[in-house]
């Protein structure tokens, strides 16, 4: 009984009390937006993009990301679509943009892919009339010659 009478005295003296919650609330919301910057989109094949030493990043988002895995499986926007089909697909999604100008086309290559087996995609694209196009790099050490 003695003891109750104790921290209920030392507790009454705490002005803290009512700070406590709003402590609590800031700590998950730190803990939230720690947790949620961090989460990307995942592609839906393994990709590891070839090296590049070009820093340049692209400034908007692309209108069509293509996806080209090192066993040649193709995605379009992250659904899996057939070669024969790409140039249809592309020419649907630019004749719906609302600003051709700043339409444009990602590719993200697997590194271990030749630049031969990516020739037919490169041909779809022309043929669909689209002329900006870049493919995806990751940055890597410049070897010097």
């Amino acid at each position: 009984m003695n003891i109750e009478k104790k921290f209920i005295a030392q507790r009454d003296g705490q002005g803290d009390d009512s700070v406590i919650p709003l402590i609590n609330v800031v700590f998950l919301m730190l803990i939230f937006f720690m947790v949620a910057g961090q989460i990307q989109k995942s592609d839906p094949i393994q990709i590891t993009p070839p090296n590049s030493i070009n820093e340049a990043r692209p400034t908007s988002d692309p209108n069509v990301l293509l996806l080209i895995g090192a066993n040649q499986e193709l995605y379009f926007n992250d659904e899996p679509i057939e070669l024969d089909v790409l140039e249809g697909r592309l020419t649907q999604r630019f004749e719906q943009a609302q600003d051709r100008e700043a339409f444009w086309v990602q590719i993200k290559a697997d590194g271990a892919l030749a630049v031969e087996d990516m020739r037919p995609v490169f041909s779809a694209i022309r043929r669909a009339g689209l002329t900006k196009v870049s493919v995806a790099t990751q940055l890597g050490q410049g070897q010097s010659l």
